[in-house]
């Protein structure tokens, strides 16, 4: 080599002389970048996705069902992971690699919004976005269209506790009604306590008008005895309502208790139900057992009515934005950059230090 050749030049050519130095380190470049893959972990895959919610036609709290809190409660129903099982297409698939976070915002009447988080680690980048995007994509189908499991939990959850409230109530009514057999007892009229739809309440009232008049068109018709006929006439036009001519006021008051006696004996056999104070104990607590779960029956199918109007009115949208973090050295692209550097960089210091130790090295100038 002359001595005139330059330091860069001299470098070239001892870079080329003593190449085969690079073949080992090339060896525990690659060594490296499997080990450094390994030990930094896979690539994170992650999604952030804003919900909004807003019911337009529902009862005070009719909504809890449709708020935040059961967006998040639905990503770890069996139904839903299955879908998204299905949507990535590997049956065994671990679908608790996912990790779920709920960030609420606003949560009121009617009114539901918050941030759910989603993200996924996987050594190899464009899976890990793979499992990503099937997420995001049977979230969003499942939280906004009407048949979606956003909605059809709600009122599943809701018919559920309305059926489960009539079998309680039915099989609490069959042992009243078994405990009161034979005992010549209106049952449906014993159970049945809403206000006018009451047919002993009503008839109890009607009762009470029908006594209250008879006693008042009995207490007329026993002071006419010795009353003027014209005044006993006026006794018997008060009472009745109507005109009674002088002479005529006993025959119409008769009459009218007659009739008043008539539609009490009605009455009697209108409502032949045993009286409720004349039951034993125990089947009186049966009884008030009974009238409670019509209540919760009755409450609990209401509810189910305002969820369906809930779900039918409700509106959901949804924003996402993707992120991607770490794992870098885990994708082919970067386990070659790895390689590489060890390659040059250790192949490189080899080579000037076996240079530099050579007995044979030209001397330097100088």
């Amino acid at each position: 080599m002359s001595p005139e050749t330059s330091g860069l030049q001299r470098d070239w050519w001892v870079v080329r002389r003593r190449w085969w130095v690079f073949v080992p380190f090339a060896v525990l470049g690659l060594l490296a970048a499997l080990a450094i893959g390994a030990v930094t972990g896979g690539s994170t895959a992650v999604a952030t996705m804003t919900l909004d919610t807003t019911v337009h036609d529902l009862v005070v709290g009719g909504d809890r069902g449709l708020r935040i809190f059961e967006a998040q409660a639905m990503t770890a129903d069996p139904a839903f992971e299955q879908r998204v099982i299905a949507a990535i297409g590997e049956p065994d698939f671990d679908y608790a690699r996912f990790s779920v976070a709920l960030n609420p915002i606003s949560v009121g009447d009617g009114i539901s919004r918050g941030i759910l988080t989603v993200s996924i680690s996987d050594p190899d980048k464009a899976r890990a976005e793979r499992y990503r995007k099937a997420f995001v994509d049977v979230f969003t189908r499942e939280y906004t269209q009407p048949d979606g499991l956003f909605r059809t939990r709600f009122v599943d959850r809701r018919r559920e506790v309305a059926q489960r409230a009539e079998a309680e109530y039915q099989s609490a009514y069959g042992r009243l009604a078994a405990a009161v057999a034979g005992k010549n007892v209106d049952l449906a009229a014993l159970v049945e306590t809403r206000g006018d739809t009451n047919p002993l309440a009503f008839v109890s009232e009607q009762r009470a008008i029908l006594e209250r008049q008879l006693a008042e068109a009995q207490g007329a018709l026993a002071s006419t005895g010795g009353a003027s006929p014209e005044a006993a006439a006026a006794v018997a036009s008060a009472v009745l309502g109507q005109p009674v001519q002088a002479g005529q006021a006993r025959p119409a008051l008769e009459a009218r208790v007659a009739s008043l006696e008539a539609a009490l004996a009605s009455y009697e056999q209108l409502a032949p139900a045993l009286p409720e104070r004349q039951l034993d104990s125990q089947t009186q607590a049966l009884l008030n057992e009974v009238r409670g779960l019509r209540q919760v029956r009755d409450s609990a199918f209401v509810n189910l009515g305002n969820a369906q109007i809930a779900v039918g009115s409700a509106e959901s949208r949804i924003e996402v934005a993707y992120a991607f973090s770490g794992g870098l050295t885990g994708s082919l692209a970067g386990r070659a950059a790895v390689a590489l550097a060890v390659t040059v960089i250790f192949g490189l210091v080899a080579i000037f230090t076996l240079e530099w130790l050579s007995p044979s090295r030209p001397p330097t100038n100088g």
